[in-house]
């Protein structure tokens, strides 16, 4: 069976196709995500890419992961904020049927990610598992007993926006886009000219700068891990986005701060984790999520 996976993101639409007899997923293709200040075009680009996959591939089924809050029985966009114009109430599910006559599943991109990770990832044999990304903002996603969490309103795992201090939420403090701030403030450098790999390449040579702007990060991050601890008891958290591939800088910083913050080190997860598949880790959630579905 081959599946069409696409990631709709802010940015870029990136895809690929899915065979389930390697369970891996080929090529992966990307688009610019087409939008104004007003409105975006995604639904027009999705239905090309459709067609020019089909006359390449026999695509039995299409495997969808996008920003935005997901109702995953309809397939449709409950909630979109400004990066993403006009996307709320987008029917991608109903669209893609209808045009295509091919089942289509629709997820959100972070609850993909962390369907990805326990499939074929880090977070392969956890029974509870909490995966948070960091970039932009932070988002996250809660898998219980092997099922996605979603709450009643679908935004179950929306970490970013837990309050730490200060009318602050927790994305203003632990997000990349508050790293490069820090930074930029700390050392004077424009954020124009700054990105996450910047800072810890600077950190890794050991620039007091960098490695303050990164701590004051994960202390900031620490807040929302406790309390995600603390309320859930997850087997594996594991931290994705794009700051994942720090992995040997990030990991046991995580887990040490974790440690310290918790009233006692039984309630310690068992793993605290990078994420390990990249930018496939969204595609393959969204395949995963598809078969659940069809199933």
């Amino acid at each position: 069976m081959k599946i069409l996976a696409l990631d709709i993101g802010g940015t870029a639409i990136k895809y690929g196709v899915f065979d389930s007899t390697t369970t891996k997923i080929g090529n992966v293709l990307e688009k610019e995500t087409p939008r104004s200040e007003t409105t975006n075009y995604i639904m027009e680009t999705v239905i090309k890419i459709v067609k020019e996959v089909k006359e390449a591939h026999d695509i039995q089924g299409i495997a969808v992961s996008t920003a935005g809050v997901v109702d995953p029985q309809t397939g449709h966009i409950v909630f979109a904020g400004p990066t993403i114009p006009n996307y709320t109430n987008t029917a991608i599910k109903q669209t893609i049927e209808e045009t295509f006559h091919i089942p289509c599943e629709v997820e959100n991109d972070v609850n993909c990610a962390a369907l990805g990770e326990w499939w074929q990832g880090a977070g392969q044999g956890s029974e509870s598992l909490v995966c948070v990304t960091i970039g932009t903002g932070v988002g996250g996603a809660v898998i219980l007993n092997g099922a996605l969490w979603h709450g009643s309103a679908f935004s179950a795992g929306e970490i970013g926006y837990l309050p730490i201090s200060n009318g602050k939420a927790l994305q203003d403090e632990a997000s990349a886009t508050a790293l490069v701030a820090a930074y930029s403030d700390l050392s004077g450098i424009p954020r124009e000219d700054l990105n996450g790999k910047i800072i810890f390449e600077h950190a890794k040579a050991g620039e007091e700068k960098a490695i303050k702007a990164i701590d004051n990060m994960l202390t900031a991050l620490n807040q929302g891990l406790l309390a995600v601890t603390y309320l859930i008891s997850p087997d594996t958290i594991i931290i994705g986005g794009g700051v994942a591939v720090q992995k040997e800088y990030l990991e046991e910083k995580i887990a040490s701060k974790l440690k310290k913050g918790l009233v006692s080190t039984r309630m310690l997860p068992e793993e605290i984790k990078c994420a390990e598949l990249g930018n496939s880790a969204g595609m393959l959630g969204a395949v995963y999520h598809f078969q659940q579905k069809q199933h």
